[in-house]
């Protein structure tokens, strides 16, 4: 069985692709269709990586997950209607769901700010 160990990954190699700048000028991108809900939660993720207190461990995962939300390559094209972006939500939740204990109260409130923002009109408060 395949075993990951948090100690051999170097994390320092993805912080490039996580500066506030550069990911978010991605995803704002990629906004209107994503939609609020996706959006949201990669906010919440994106400032649970930059957090002092989230481990090494989540960091991997989060970075992970924002890949591929940001990349090109996905394994359900994004111009597919209604189903394109299905699997970017899966990958965000599905990674959400693990890194849910380092979302506190400091990074939930930066992500709605930004996502006020962006979603005039967002059903998230």
């Amino acid at each position: 069985m395949l075993q990951f160990d948090p100690e051999s990954v170097d994390i320092t190699l993805y912080e490039g692709y996580f500066v506030e700048n550069t990911f978010l000028a991605s995803l704002k991108g990629d906004a209107k269709k994503l939609g609020d809900k996706i959006v949201y939660d990669a906010l919440k993720l994106f400032y649970c990586y930059k957090s002092q207190n989230t481990p090494l461990m989540e960091k991997s995962t989060i970075a992970g997950a924002l890949g591929y939300l940001v990349s090109p390559y996905d394994a359900i094209p994004d111009s597919l209607p209604l189903y394109g972006t299905s699997d970017d939500a899966a990958v965000i939740s599905l990674a959400l769901e693990k890194v849910a204990l380092y979302v506190g109260d400091d990074v939930d409130k930066m992500a709605k700010m930004k996502l006020g923002e962006w979603f005039e009109n967002s059903s998230i408060k």
